[in-house]
């Protein structure tokens, strides 16, 4: 049995889908893709309904272009499918997605027990910088929690009742996806990244979200300045009111069965 796949990728870029075909039967993977939506196809009005430039200046440190509302509303429409699925544990993809080690042996250990990932998400595309804990070994990788993400949705596992938590939320844009993934007091679900970095972003493609936060940023560098230096406070403010016991965080428990002692990362 092979994990199902979903690919997020606009239905009319051909070179990336069939780049993404080639790189999933390396391994044979079952894949399907899902439809991204363009940024400059959200009209004004439906940019109004689904992000919120109010809260986005109190949350984050500049505004959203359109591309990064487009990417969450993305992910959030994989996450639907996911719920409606019988899969506990699904694989999320986006079209710049390259393995840099052979995921089978961790995909396949991590199917036999899919139930006991049902409440969490794996991030494959990097690592924590800062000391973590160790919830699980999987194959040659080790499971880390860490109150200190890295950056990017290029590829991640997600159990159904992960993206069932996170689609309960149901709150307007106001940050881009992986920075709303960070603030996990917000949200509580289990997040782990990996030992060993195990997808990264195809260099050869120019990412389209990276090429549009360059324009979204506050005009004077002072206004950057300030707005940052408050994005940082709070998320630090909360990072630290909310420290990670992975005793008391729902969701871990399947994972932390006798014999599976948690241990802080080399």
């Amino acid at each position: 049995m092979s994990i199902k796949t979903v690919i997020l990728s606009l239905p009319n870029d051909v070179e990336r889908r069939r780049f993404c075909e080639s790189e999933i039967a390396r391994f044979g993977l079952c894949h399907k893709f899902s439809d991204a939506i363009a940024g400059d196809q959200i009209s004004n009005a439906e940019l109004r309904k689904f992000y919120d430039a109010d809260m986005n200046r109190i949350k984050f440190k500049r505004p959203l272009s359109r591309n990064e509302v487009a990417c969450t509303l993305g992910h959030r429409q994989i996450w639907q499918e996911i719920v409606k699925s019988q899969d506990y544990v699904s694989l999320v993809l986006e079209d710049d997605a390259a393995f840099v080690q052979d995921p089978r042996s961790f995909l396949e250990e991590l199917l036999e027990c899919g139930k006991c990932f049902e409440d969490v998400m794996i991030k494959l595309d990097g690592i924590s910088r800062n000391n973590g804990q160790v919830i699980k070994s999987v194959a040659d990788q080790n499971l880390i929690l860490s109150d200190r993400l890295p950056p990017r949705t290029t590829g991640y596992i997600i159990g159904r009742r992960a993206a069932k938590r996170l689609l309960a939320l149901n709150a307007p844009i106001a940050r881009p996806i992986d920075i709303d993934l960070k603030f996990y007091w917000e949200h509580n679900v289990p997040i782990l990244t990996l030992g060993q970095k195990m997808i990264t972003e195809r260099e050869d493609f120019n990412s389209t979200i990276d090429h549009c936060r360059s324009k979204t940023k506050p005009g004077s560098s002072m206004a950057r300045f300030v707005r940052n230096l408050m994005y940082q406070t709070k998320y630090t403010y909360g990072r630290l009111s909310h420290p990670l016991n992975p005793d008391m965080i729902e969701g871990l428990g399947p994972l932390m069965q006798a014999g599976n002692r948690v241990r802080n990362r080399a």
